[in-house]
């Protein structure tokens, strides 16, 4: 007869090597790690094995009540208590005016001296300033600011482990504040730049990889000396002076030029599109399209190899049709039917051999549209693919006529396949 075991109630999971169950834990949010120290004694201290710590306090409502402020000041008090040691890898935290600033100054030191690697902070709190040893924390890999305050840069400061940098609404008050900061982080490969304010921009680094500019305030000049850059975004209004040089990596640019005068900024638009000229895919909205028109001369881009033009504009011909008769070496083309408006007579080097993907959006059933799309298939002799994107209010029975003329319109290349959508 077989030997029945009884089976007693063992909790497995508590036995488990506390290294274990501090990375068990760390798939939860703060609120629900902390929240297990409830189970047992065993689970009272557990909490403070977790290294990316997550504090938010939502106060967009009218009602919060200041009970609940006080719980969430309390809260992040006791986590850090406990946090006694280097373990912080990760510690963010939003919060806005209602918290008390001291207590803020107080858990963003405490996360630096526990040698935090990656620190995100969405604060909105009135004179506030942050702590000088933010400023020379030597562990710090990551850093991202959104605070709505004006940051005066140290003279001393040093963040030699620091590779990504974010800046959001922000306000530099020097004119050097900018130039400090980057050429403080030496290992710095990620920098954005959103919606702040800054007299002069200063960026000079040899390993920055990625730089992104949105939306920020330049009142004076935008100076860019990053022989290692491979992607940069800029995204606002014409600064009063550009100085873009040695962006020989440089493989995407972004450029969405806003709200600009055209007739004035032709030395401003040259200076900065010959700085970009050795990039490989160039994304232009409408307005940076007609700045580049501005360019005397048009800056030619002898590695371009991508091109898409986010445009809607008419009269672009000056534009386009340098950039398709410069680039020789376009291998695909994205634009906006209307920004085409008249086809060159003498076809360009890449449509005759080089373009294989062409993507033609805002497209309609009337003849010049027909008329673009059947240049293109009469003289691009490697084309792979044709991709027409049709306006939103076209019939499945329009695009399939769409299809159809295109289908029986000579082609050059023998391996191109014709997509409507």
């Amino acid at each position: 007869m077989a030997t029945q075991v009884k089976m007693e109630n063992v909790d497995r999971i508590s036995n488990l090597p506390d290294s274990i169950l501090g990375y068990i834990l760390s798939f939860l949010s703060t609120k629900e790690a902390v929240a297990t120290s409830l189970l047992s004694s065993k689970w009272r201290y557990l909490f403070a094995l977790v290294s990316n710590l997550d504090f938010e306090l939502d106060e967009s409502s009218q009602m919060l009540k200041i009970s609940t402020i006080k719980s969430f000041m309390c809260f992040v008090d006791r986590v850090l208590f406990f946090h006694n040691t280097s373990n912080i890898n990760a510690f963010r935290l939003r919060c806005g005016k209602r918290v008390d600033s001291d207590r803020v100054y107080g858990w963003i030191c405490a996360a630096i001296w526990r040698g935090v690697k990656h620190l995100g902070l969405s604060i909105s709190l009135d004179n506030f300033t942050l702590p000088g040893v933010l400023f020379t924390c030597t562990t710090l890999i990551t850093l991202k600011l959104k605070t709505n305050l004006v940051l005066n840069v140290p003279k001393d400061v040093c963040l030699p482990n620091l590779k990504i940098l974010h800046l959001k609404s922000i306000m530099f008050p020097n004119d050097d504040s900018v130039e400090s900061l980057v050429s403080s982080c030496i290992s710095l490969v990620e920098l954005i730049i959103c919606n702040c304010s800054t007299k002069k921009c200063n960026i000079s680094h040899n390993s920055l990889k990625l730089l992104e500019i949105i939306r920020s305030v330049l009142y004076g000049s935008l100076v860019i000396d990053t022989p290692a850059l491979a992607y940069f975004n800029y995204t606002y209004s014409v600064a009063r002076e550009y100085s873009l040089k040695n962006l020989q990596s440089l493989i995407r640019a972004d450029i969405a030029f806003l709200d600009i005068r055209f007739d004035s900024h032709q030395t401003k638009a040259t200076a900065f599109f010959e700085g970009i000229s050795n990039v490989n895919i160039l994304v232009l909205s409408s307005p940076s399209l007609k700045l580049l028109k501005c360019c005397e001369p048009l800056p030619i881009f002898p590695k371009l190899l991508h091109l898409n033009l986010y445009c809607d504009y008419h009269n672009f011909e000056r534009g386009v049709a340098n950039l398709l008769t410069d680039s020789g070496r376009l291998q695909s083309l994205f634009f906006y039917q209307e920004a085409l408006t008249n086809l060159p007579e003498r076809v360009p080097h890449c449509i005759l051999y080089q373009l294989k993907v062409i993507e033609i959006s805002g497209f309609m059933t009337n003849k010049d549209c027909i008329g673009k799309a059947k240049y293109f298939l009469e003289n691009a002799t490697v084309l792979m693919k044709l991709i027409i994107r049709t306006v939103p209010f076209l019939s499945e029975e329009q695009k399939s006529r769409i299809y159809q003329q295109l289908m029986a319109s000579p082609s050059k290349s023998k391996q191109c396949c014709i997509l409507v959508v």
